[in-house]
Order: structure tokens, then sequence, then C-alpha cells
């Protein structure tokens, strides 16, 4: 097992251990997608948890599944493209009370991203590292946020030409919370 691996399952099992408030939730977002300096849309849905601390530090889990619609890089290659995406993130972030059942979360986030392009039959998939940062507004079980992430993506069509390219999303989430 690698280090770094080692190192973030400790963290997890330790902020587990000492979080004193869960929180689960279920979002949508609305973003505006950049691909390779294409810009298009991205509808996505995200199911996650964040385990707060006594000291309202925070340590979470994302899964995050999106339709992507991008007729501008369709328009410059050659007809390809993007179809979904789907990313698993770690947010990490302070919490800060602002009254009861009420709160702002800031964080940064760190993961992987995994997005289809295709034409015809022909398809393939980008992949890599993924980071970003977002706030969140909590109000009772309603979530709403603002998030930015960028990633790199490499991939390659048709077995031959390279993908190697930027991601990058400016998303507006909607989204419910249960507290436990």
């Amino acid at each position: 097992m690698k280090w770094g691996t080692a190192l973030l399952f400790s963290a997890l099992t330790s902020v587990a251990t000492q979080a004193y408030e869960q929180d689960f939730y279920i979002a949508g977002s609305l973003a505006a997608h950049e691909l390779a300096d294409e810009t298009g849309q991205k509808v996505a849905v995200h199911i996650g948890a964040k385990n707060i601390a006594d000291n309202n530090f925070f340590l979470g889990g994302e899964l995050e599944f999106a339709l992507l619609k991008n007729n501008h890089f369709q328009d410059t290659y050659d007809g390809y493209k993007e179809d979904y995406s789907y990313s698993a993130n770690i947010p990490v972030g302070k919490r800060f009370p602002i009254s009861s059942g009420s709160s702002v979360d800031v964080y940064g986030l760190a993961g992987y991203s995994s997005l289809r392009i295709y034409k015809g039959s022909d398809d393939m998939t980008a992949d890599g590292f993924r980071w970003g940062a977002g706030v969140d507004g909590n109000f009772s079980d309603l979530m709403i946020g603002l998030r930015y992430t960028q990633g790199k993506l490499n991939g390659s069509r048709d077995g031959a030409s390279e993908f190697d390219d930027t991601e990058k999303n400016l998303s507006l989430m909607l989204g419910y919370r249960i507290q436990l």
C-alpha cells in the first residue's frame, strides 16, 4: 500500500471517530463547463457526506454523475461530442455556524474524474486528477453552493491520437441534506 493511501485512510478514520455531526446530501448542479478551451454546459447529480469534527473542520466524500453538452467542442474537434462524466471527490474544509440550523461551509476538494467523448462508434475516455474549491450555505435541510473545479484529463482516440487537456467547471448547486 502506498504511503499516500495509508495516510488518507488514517485521516478518514481519525475524523470519523471524532466527528460530532454528519451531513448526508443529494444535490443537483448546473455548470458552465470548459474542455480544451471550448465552452459548454454540464448538469450533474452529487451524492455525498461530510463528517464534522469538534472544531468544525470537516472531511467528506462525494460522487458526481454529469451529462455534458458542448457544441463548440464538437465543431472544433471534427464532430466528437462530450457525453457524460463521473467523479469521486474528497472535500476538506471548515464549517462556520451562523445561527441554529444555518451555517456556511468553505472547502477545497481533490478527486478523480472520467469523461466520455465519442463520434459514432468511435469513443474514448479521458480521465485524471481534479481539484477545486467551493462554498455551501446550509439552511436547515437545504444546501446552496458555488463550486469551481479543474482537472487534467488524459486519454486516446482510436488508440492512436492522444488527448491531454484541461476541464474546468463553475457550478451552482442546490440540494437536500440530512443531519445525523
